[in-house]
């Protein structure tokens, strides 16, 4: 026999205050309103006074501005959708990245050395490596946006793995400098894997940008 989420004790429904208060420490882990949502539903917070009261206990128990979130989720779904639309008349770029635990390299689209530097600072394993190496070939791109003189493009980031990255953490840092971002993992035949290894270094700003909107071959 399963017990009632809407009651404490045998009769004696739960208030909305009393639950926020008996989970906080659940709840702080939610991430999205769908889920605060799910479980008003659960425990019978589905009439307007008992939803208020939710989203106010949200508040003032846990310190969860349930609103502020919602307006969050709101602007980023609807910046994302303006920022494809504007992406889509402008440049595609291709950019590829690899890294050692010593130095990263980024490639333009036909895959020729155009950025080979040692890290500033030691990176604690290969994701540490390769997730800096492709923060420098997003900040690439996002001067050959600014040189193009487009408001947003899309990326292709050819990375040599990607086992461990934080995707969407580097989708957001692309789409704050206008870029919607394509990656890919190339395995085989990956021209940035190849040189990465380089013993030279090798700085951008000596070299054409356009090289990272024309087709790779």
């Amino acid at each position: 026999m399963t017990t009632d989420p809407t009651t404490s004790g045998l009769f004696t429904p739960i208030t909305p205050e009393d639950m926020v208060r008996d989970r906080a420490s659940d709840l702080w882990t939610y991430t999205s309103t769908d889920e605060f949502d799910s479980l008003a539903t659960e425990y019978g917070f589905t009439t307007d006074d008992l939803s208020q009261r939710y989203v106010q206990a949200l508040l003032d128990v846990a310190g969860i501005d349930y609103d502020g979130l919602r307006q969050d989720e709101i602007l980023g779904a609807t910046s994302g959708a303006n920022l494809v639309r504007k992406a889509a008349t402008g440049p595609a770029l291709t950019v590829w990245s690899a890294a050692t635990l010593d130095a990263f390299t980024v490639c333009a689209a036909a895959g020729r050395m155009i950025w080979h530097e040692r890290f500033g600072a030691d990176m604690v394993d290969g994701v540490d490596a390769a997730t800096a190496s492709a923060e420098k070939a997003i900040e690439l791109a996002a001067h050959a946006l600014r040189e193009w003189g487009a408001e947003a493009g899309v990326l292709r980031l050819n990375l040599a793995r990607s086992r461990g990255l934080d995707y969407e953490r580097l989708r957001r840092i692309a789409a704050t400098a206008g870029l919607v971002l394509d990656i890919a993992t190339v395995a085989v035949r990956n021209p940035v894997a190849e040189q990465c290894t380089y013993p030279d270094q090798v700085f951008w700003r000596a070299v054409d940008l356009q090289e990272l909107w024309e087709s790779a071959s």
